[in-house]
């Protein structure tokens, strides 16, 4: 059996030594975490990869890419700010403004299907239609989320 001494003393040994492991989170270079940010708006989960964070990149990858695409499988469409109908105080309709900014945020899946044609006719009869926007919209704030965490990783503030 131990002495109350000799625990005392191995209790805060362990104790100092986790505190060493805090310390060790340190802020990745300034062109690194850059990149990482701006590769996890193009593509999500490319901020994890380029973080070394390969398993989290590929888990966001298909998470946020699958929902996008079930979306656009869902008759979703895509949004562009219009102007507002009657003009009120504010140039665009911010419903559709903020329905935009939801799904500009997947980055290139928005980008390359806007370029594609794809979604670009609303199609409200369709059953799914609604579920299809619901998707899409949960893609582009998701990946906000994403930057985020690549950011907060890069800026040495988390693991």
């Amino acid at each position: 059996m131990q002495s109350r001494d000799g625990l005392t003393d191995d209790i805060a040994a362990h104790f100092r030594d986790r505190a060493a492991l805090l310390n060790e989170l340190k802020p990745y270079p300034a062109g690194q975490r850059t990149l990482a940010v701006i590769a996890a708006w193009l593509v999500p989960g490319a901020g994890h990869l380029v973080l070394g964070r390969k398993g989290r990149g590929l888990l966001f990858f298909c998470t946020i890419v699958g929902a996008f695409a079930l979306g656009m499988a869902l008759h979703g469409r895509l949004f562009w700010p219009s102007l507002a109908d009657p003009p009120t105080m504010f140039r665009f309709d911010l419903i559709t403004l903020l329905w935009f900014f939801a799904q500009i945020g997947a980055g290139l899946c928005y980008i390359l299907s806007y370029v594609l044609g794809l979604g670009i006719d609303p199609q409200p009869w369709a059953p799914t239609y609604e579920y299809g926007n619901t998707f899409m919209f949960l893609a582009g704030l998701l990946n906000y989320l994403v930057i985020h965490d690549v950011f907060d990783i890069a800026a040495g503030r988390k693991r």
